[in-house]
């Protein structure tokens, strides 16, 4: 069931100076990420990434994960070291129409040397800031009593 983006990890994902990794399945159920800087967010709030080579294993990947309903995850970590993690699935994928031109001529005013492979619609499930403080925040008050004894020590 898909989740929606906040506003706040929009403006996270649309930014060029977060680091956003992606992590798909292979066929054989091997682990890969990557750092990919073309995921981004729409104007309607859908999260898109843009792929740029045809035999990348990300690529490869995300086509198996559209055809066989594979999860991916998406960790994106701003400047300030905020850290988020997207756990979804690739709904779709455009190679030519409208929706790919547009994002061709985006990446191309870019970089000119780009050359853009496939765009990729990815639906969230589930959204976690995975923040230092805000997870250990979580943890303290959904797991109170969970304290190494040392810490009431003297």
């Amino acid at each position: 069931m898909a989740v929606e983006i906040s506003q706040k990890l929009a403006e996270v994902l649309r930014n060029d100076s977060t680091l956003k990794v992606i992590a798909t399945l292979s066929p054989q159920g091997e682990v890969h990420s990557a750092v990919k800087q073309s995921l981004t967010v729409d104007e309607n709030g859908q999260i898109i990434y843009l792929e740029f080579f045809e035999k990348s294993q990300t690529n490869i990947n995300l086509v198996n994960s559209i055809w066989f309903d594979k999860k991916i995850s998406i960790t994106a970590v701003t400047a300030d070291r905020r850290s988020f993690l997207i756990k979804g699935k690739p709904v779709r994928t455009r190679v030519f129409g409208k929706e790919f031109e547009k994002y061709y001529k985006q990446s191309e005013e870019g970089n000119r040397d780009n050359d853009l492979v496939a765009v990729y619609y990815i639906e969230p499930e589930e959204i976690y800031e995975q923040t230092y403080q805000v997870q250990q925040k979580i943890h303290k008050e959904k797991y109170p009593l969970y304290v190494h004894l040392d810490k009431y020590a003297d």
